[in-house]
């Protein structure tokens, strides 16, 4: 009896350690960086080694009396293709964004846009969403105090010859 009773008292013990925190902490840390697949090839950002190079950032810049937010992210490896992915939201500042605002990515002319770029053999493709290839960016996690931007996007873009490239399944999580 002893023995059943020392048994369930640490499966209990077990049981509690592992819950989930209910603490209303969540994942996001502003380490999670950037990462997407394009027509499904992953291209995310990790530590540079041995000539591939990544880089991801999400950045409040301001120009010409507009304010901007962009976030990117470009994957560069030993094949010597690059791929450079962005999206644009124009007329937001830090203090504007909020958890649960979704913006639709739309023309770069005047409105939100997405973009992507591939160097291939010294030539760039270029990409960008339009009226009729539109996407979103949605914010999951905004902490202003400790500057870290998290969400997730998901866009169709174009080049000039009509060819489509599918960026799905987008996430980022970083400090700006």
């Amino acid at each position: 009896m002893k023995k059943t009773i020392y048994i369930l008292f640490l499966i209990i013990i077990t049981l509690y350690s592992c819950s989930s925190d209910d603490s209303g902490n969540n994942k996001f840390d502003g380490r999670g960086g950037v990462r997407c697949q394009v027509n499904g090839i992953i291209l995310r950002s990790t530590v540079t080694y041995g000539g591939i190079i990544t880089l991801a950032d999400v950045k409040f810049t301001s120009e010409n009396n507009e304010e901007y937010l962009t976030v990117e992210l470009t994957d560069s490896g030993p094949d010597f293709i690059r791929h450079s992915v962005s999206m644009t939201i124009i007329d937001v500042v830090p203090e504007s964004v909020q958890e649960g605002d979704i913006y639709i990515l739309d023309n770069e002319q005047n409105s939100n846009y997405g973009k992507y770029v591939k160097l291939s053999g010294g030539i760039f493709y270029n990409y960008s969403t339009n009226h009729e290839k539109v996407g979103r960016l949605e914010i999951l996690f905004h902490d202003l105090e400790n500057r870290i931007l998290a969400g997730t996007f998901e866009y169709d873009v174009v080049d000039e010859n009509g060819e489509v490239v599918e960026i799905r399944n987008g996430e980022f999580d970083m400090e700006y």
